[in-house]
């Protein structure tokens, strides 16, 4: 499963080079909220690395800031519940706002609203998915 998981951060990584919405933040995030396993910070690290070749930007720019923002969202886990859909929206929210900032792209709330709606609709699709299967 994981080299699954690895294989479509590549591919989001190469997606990415395409549009300017930050799709990578918002499959790691998913992965943050719904598995929570030190190896997201790997996965983390190694896709930025990608992300950043693609780009043609400095090397770790995107893994030191994919890292921050896990690990933000996982100090949130202890005060909030994590795992619903508004959590969802605001975290995918800020954390696109702010890494739109970062990079300086262009009409950052569009895209950062947009790559929310994008989380929450794959959230929930997971979430279906799950208690259909239960």
């Amino acid at each position: 499963m994981w080299f699954i998981l690895i294989l479509i951060l590549f591919f989001l990584s190469f997606l990415e080079t395409i549009t300017t919405l930050p799709l990578v933040l918002i499959v790691l995030l998913y992965l943050a909220i719904i598995f929570k396993r030190p190896m997201l910070f790997a996965l983390a690290f190694f896709s930025g690395l990608f992300l950043d070749l693609f780009l043609l930007r400095i090397l770790g720019q995107s893994s030191l800031f994919f890292a921050i923002f896990l690990v933000i969202v996982l100090l949130y886990e202890r005060k909030f519940e994590i795992k619903t859909l508004p959590f969802v929206f605001i975290a995918s929210f800020l954390g696109a706002l702010f890494y739109l900032l970062t990079y300086g792209n262009d009409y950052i709330f569009v895209q950062a609203l947009v790559s929310s709606v994008i989380a929450v609709l794959l959230f929930q699709f997971v979430i279906l998915r799950i208690k259909m299967s239960s």
